[in-house]
């Protein structure tokens, strides 16, 4: 009998979660699983890409209440060896009210509180609540678990496993993509606009290099958010509204990739960055903050980090990239190699062995 999971997300958007658990899913249904998505609110931007995979997804969960959503999961609960799989506070917190205890799992994906609106007091009794009913934790770096660990929302006692994203790798080889060869640099980053993102940080890196007059300069940011108005007014007022590029989202990112001449993320913290793998994987080089799990993801050595939130040192490492045909080729060269820690396949088999896990334990149980 071939295994069978439920992946329960608050959304199919655009987030790295969402586009992580699409490949994620997809990997597990080429080697040989059942899989199902339920997911419980929004647009499901990504519909059409888990059907084109083969991928069950029901729709009717997002069309009624979160009471009858517990409803609807409780019914499924009576399903032989299948595997639960939550992914976001909203959905995890539908597995631990509708399901048996030990009868699900979890996957973190952010470096912030479980429930970042409310109290972190009542954040932290439902992270708990939560993680004591389920049968493990998947955390998606070492920086989201000592984030739960540091906050408390994760028990002493609860399993917490540490299985980082992957992603289908093709790099493009560093003698492949064309270097930069020309006085016009095109950057850019993806990225949700809200406070942790930093995107100022990056504004005002752009005004440094406009300074610049030997390089003509473009930044094109992918991603929509709360404080669009605030950026675009920053911009003006910085005087560089006309290198800036507005693209709101998209789901064809890899083009987008294909267009930079150099990634830049300026977050104050990441879960992991699901971005910076793409834009490894497109091969553009990439310049990114010290911080969180950035380092996880591009590896402690990687060039293009920088131990700083001040936009001067952003921008002079742009520029001497910029300036260096064998800078360029060393960042693509390493990115290369890094790439090879994040096979999709090896977090496939991760989660497939803590599934089987769940089954024993739950075979044992009924015996």
């Amino acid at each position: 009998m071939s295994l069978h999971v439920i992946h329960v997300i608050t959304t199919i958007d655009l987030g790295g979660a969402e586009k992580q658990l699409l490949t994620l899913a997809t990997c597990q249904k080429r080697n040989g699983l059942v899989v199902e998505i339920i997911f419980l609110k929004d647009e499901p931007k990504l519909l059409e890409q888990f059907l084109e995979s083969g991928i069950l997804v029901d729709t009717e969960f997002s069309k009624t209440s979160f009471f009858n959503q517990i409803r609807r999961l409780r019914a499924k609960r009576s399903l032989d060896s299948v595997v639960f799989h939550a992914h976001l506070p909203r959905a995890e917190l539908l597995c631990a009210l509708s399901l048996k205890k030990r009868s699900f799992i979890v996957s973190r994906h952010n470096a912030e509180n479980f429930f970042p609106a409310v109290p972190k007091l009542f954040s932290k009794l439902l992270s708990r609540f939560v993680l004591r009913r389920a049968f493990a934790l998947i955390s998606i770096s070492q920086a989201v678990s000592a984030f739960l660990r540091g906050t408390s929302e994760l028990g002493l006692h609860a399993r917490n496993e540490i299985i980082p994203y992957g992603i289908e790798t093709s790099p493009i080889r560093p003698t492949e993509r064309g270097m930069l060869t020309s006085n016009y640099i095109k950057l850019g980053t993806v990225s949700r606009l809200v406070h942790q993102k930093n995107i100022p940080l990056l504004l005002y890196s752009i005004q440094k290099l406009t300074a610049d007059k030997s390089y003509k300069w473009s930044l094109q940011i992918v991603g929509v958010g709360p404080l669009l108005e605030e950026l675009k007014s920053l911009a003006s007022n910085l005087g560089i509204q006309g290198s800036i590029v507005w693209l709101g989202q998209t789901a064809e990112i890899e083009d987008f990739y294909r267009t930079l001449d150099i990634f830049v993320l300026t977050s104050d913290y990441e879960g992991f960055g699901l971005v910076l793998l793409e834009a490894m994987n497109a091969g553009v080089p990439v310049i990114a903050r010290n911080i969180s799990a950035i380092p996880e993801v591009l590896g402690s050595d990687h060039p293009g980090l920088i131990n700083s939130d001040d936009p001067s040192e952003f921008a002079a490492r742009i520029s001497k990239l910029a300036m260096s045909q064998e800078l360029c080729l060393d960042f693509l060269r390493y990115q290369s190699k890094q790439l090879s820690h994040f096979s999709i396949e090896r977090a496939e088999i991760a989660h497939r062995a803590l599934y089987k896990e769940l089954l024993a334990e739950q075979k044992e149980r009924s015996l």
